[in-house]
């Protein structure tokens, strides 16, 4: 019976040896080791501000249109006689066709006031030699002043011809009247201005 008992302690204190290892084995272990943290996410980049588009330039205004041969003339501060003289002879009318081309001498209103007295009267009367009487400053077609300076004679739409010179110092004159303006532009045509009234020869 003593051998039991002695065996049986020998068994209660080996297992309370087991136990005491697992404890302390337990306690010795090492703790787990703590997880690193996830690297902090990349800012992200400021976007790039959108270059704006130049702005397409406004488009140039369109020349304004060339005013035909009777506005032009009605719009010459010394041609008013040569305009109304147009008026009443009804060939006005005739220069703001696209279909003529002409080039026209218009006299100063002081070339007409130094006509022989009576002339202009003479001329409103008769309105076919009031007519010729005008015509006499049409030239057919284009010619400006460089042009004009090449010719000796002139054509014009009343028949006759214009006689042109040029001096030594290179001055033109047509039929003896001097060019005060030149090349004024028209639809239709070509404007000089002449400082004398330019009359047919007489049959």
């Amino acid at each position: 019976m003593n051998l039991r008992l002695i065996a049986l302690s020998l068994l209660v204190a080996s297992a309370s040896t087991n136990v005491a290892c697992k404890k302390d084995s337990a306690s010795e272990a090492p703790e787990p080791a703590a997880e690193a943290a996830p690297p902090p996410a990349p800012e992200p980049e400021p976007e790039a501000a959108a270059t704006p588009e130049p702005e397409a330039a406004p488009a140039p205004e369109p020349a304004p249109a060339a005013k035909d041969l009777a506005t032009v003339v009605a719009g010459l501060e010394k041609g008013k006689t040569f305009q109304e003289l147009l008026v009443a002879a009804e060939l006005d009318k005739d220069l703001t066709s696209g279909d003529v081309s002409l080039t026209i001498l218009v006299p100063t209103d002081e070339a007409f006031a130094k006509l022989p007295k009576g002339t202009l009267d003479k001329w409103k009367k008769n309105k076919e030699q009031l007519q010729k009487a005008l015509k006499y400053h049409f030239i057919p077609g284009l010619n400006d002043s460089a042009k004009l300076g090449n010719y000796r004679t002139a054509p014009t739409a009343a028949g006759p011809e214009l006689p042109i010179k040029q001096s030594q110092d290179s001055e033109m004159t047509i039929d003896g009247a001097k060019l005060l303006e030149i090349n004024i532009p028209a639809s239709n045509g070509l404007v000089h201005v002449i400082d004398k009234v330019l009359q047919p020869p007489k049959k």
